[in-house]
């Protein structure tokens, strides 16, 4: 019934743990559960399943004219724990990896 947050539960209740293992060897990750940019781009590729780097750049293109930001595919090869890319014909196709199905569960709760 403690529900009083001490003061450095208070300062990080924005942040997400990910993963979680019990030695100094693996550590917790934790993520902040504010990031516009990583929400919409893990939801756009949960939604589609796969999209080849044509269908993302477009989607960025797309996504800074509504919000005004300037991302671009260097966002995803930024961030590549979160993607796994196949390349078959010289055309590259991403989904989320493992942990980016965990980062969009635990951010959107779907």
């Amino acid at each position: 019934m403690n529900r009083v947050l001490s003061y450095d539960q208070f300062l990080n209740e924005a942040l997400v743990t990910l993963k979680r293992k019990y030695t100094e060897a693996h550590p917790e990750k934790r993520i902040s559960d504010y990031a516009p940019v990583r929400e919409k781009v893990l939801s756009f590729v949960k939604e589609k399943g796969s999209v080849s780097e044509e269908e993302l750049s477009e989607f960025f293109k797309l996504m800074n004219e509504e919000t005004g930001r300037k991302t671009n595919i260097g966002w995803v090869k930024a961030n590549p724990h979160l993607f796994k890319v196949k390349e078959s014909n010289g055309s590259k196709t991403y989904s989320l990896s493992k942990e980016g199905h965990r980062v969009h569960h635990k951010i959107t709760g779907a």
